[in-house]
């Protein structure tokens, strides 16, 4: 999928193992290390997403995890934990079903090609979840 905006402009590619990718933070920079904090971040999200991160987008989806009541609104609704709501909503945004606007706002969304999509075979933003966090990140 191919999503549209700005927010999924930049796509990474952690490269090995989680367990190589860490030792080698690990050597370069220590494993209490702001890097090794991020590499863990980005491994985590490589679980949820995949070998291909859309690191503008997660990152900001963790934003508005953070900066609105969408996580423990889920959570109370779902029966769940907070962190089990926040690989919820990760998975639902790797499969296209919630994605970042332009703006920074979390929409429901139809991937393009599903039966609901958008006529022109382009995605479809139904429900806007959230608005854009107050710390916003550019895209």
């Amino acid at each position: 999928m191919k999503p549209p905006g700005v927010f999924y402009e930049d796509w990474e590619h952690p490269v090995g193992s989680d367990t190589e990718v860490m030792s080698t933070i690990a050597t370069a920079f220590g494993p209490e290390s702001g890097e090794a904090r991020t590499m863990q971040l980005l491994l985590d999200y490589r679980r949820i997403y995949g070998p291909y991160l859309p690191l503008g987008a997660a990152g900001h989806l963790d934003l508005i995890l953070e900066d609105t009541n969408l996580a423990t609104d889920l959570a109370e609704s779902m029966g769940s934990v907070q962190t089990e709501t926040r690989d919820t909503v990760h998975s639902l945004h790797a499969q296209g079903l919630l994605l970042i606007a332009d703006d920074g706002s979390l929409w429901l969304t139809v991937p393009p090609g599903t039966p609901n999509s958008a006529p022109s075979g382009q995605w479809a933003f139904i429900e806007k979840k959230a608005d854009a966090p107050l710390k916003a990140v550019a895209g």
